[in-house]
């Protein structure tokens, strides 16, 4: 819980005024800075007043909002330590927060119309269609499983992990889940669906379960799989070789995770069409499925110009 009530911010001239994220000029909220301060500090052992204390020497004409932000979230990282390791959950949370108002401006709204994120998003193809085959009634329904609450259980690496590694342009924490949820459970039938949808997100929510890489990341985007890892393997013939070298490249444009058996290569020095010593054995082509690997990152593929 917090240790202490922290005393109002004071600035250093009655008319500061700050640039807020639209662009727009207002006057310095103190009021609303200590807000922000006590709710991310609500339930944590840290000094609301050692946060606001470090943020008053930053106060200056012109100062944009997201600089305040920027520099709450510093100052929670810089008091963190073995003692008082929840400051790094406060500034998680500041993260968060961050987070919530770049999507407000954004877009008009944070959370509350989860139909209308899905209908933005397919419209500009960062969502696979397959979501649609839900009903507009049961996207709504959907729409009220969120709880914001649950985007504030990250730490700060963990939040600026999410949101920089996972989330599309314009999309909230609990947006990327559900819609994983939605996908997942799309394969049941009638009413199941939408209970197994429900209790999907809200373990992944709650971190109840844990979504591979693959899955969080590509799952909801066109022609995202279900699956993160796929095994093969190469036969001892040039043929199977570079058609195995292709499927990886495949697999992992599509985000997926491969796992290679090479043990039917023969070895170094093998007769290779009646020449005694001439295989390079298996490391020529493990070289090659990692070069194939690195220029074709998972779902990252970016080819070379000529």
């Amino acid at each position: 819980m917090t240790l202490a009530t922290s005393k109002p911010i004071t600035s250093p001239k009655n008319d500061l005024q700050v640039i807020k994220r639209d662009g727009t000029t207002a006057p310095l909220n103190v009021k609303r800075i200590r807000d922000v301060v006590e709710w991310a500090c609500e339930g944590l052992a840290v000094s609301t007043i050692t946060l606001e204390a470090g943020l008053k020497t930053r106060l200056r004409p012109g100062v944009s909002t997201r600089e305040i932000q920027d520099n709450l979230i510093d100052c929670a990282l810089g008091m963190c330590s073995p003692e008082e390791p929840d400051w790094r959950y406060v500034a998680g949370r500041l993260h968060i927060w961050s987070l919530w108002k770049d999507t407000l401006v954004a877009r008009g709204y944070q959370y509350g119309d989860y139909p209308k994120t899905v209908a933005t998003q397919i419209a500009a193809n960062a969502y696979d269609r397959r979501i649609l085959t839900y009903t507009p009634d049961e996207l709504t329904q959907a729409s009220s499983w969120i709880k914001s609450d649950w985007d504030l259980d990250y730490d700060y690496a963990g939040a600026v992990m999410f949101t920089k590694r996972y989330l599309l342009p314009n999309e909230l924490p609990q947006e990327a889940l559900l819609t994983c949820a939605l996908l997942i459970a799309s394969v049941e039938q009638g009413e199941a669906r939408m209970i197994w949808a429900k209790r999907i997100y809200e373990a992944i929510a709650q971190r109840k379960i844990s979504l591979a890489t693959p899955i969080l990341a590509n799952l909801r985007v066109p022609g995202g799989s279900l699956a993160s890892c796929f095994i093969s393997a190469m036969e001892d013939n040039l043929e199977s070789i570079f058609h195995e070298i292709t499927n990886t490249a495949r697999i992992s444009k599509n985000g997926g995770g491969v796992g290679m058996n090479v043990s039917r290569i023969r070895a170094t020095g093998s007769t290779v069409m009646g020449k005694p010593n001439a295989s390079g054995g298996v490391l020529p082509w493990v070289k090659l499925l990692n070069d194939t690997a690195i220029a074709v990152n998972q779902g990252k593929f970016c080819p070379i110009a000529a």
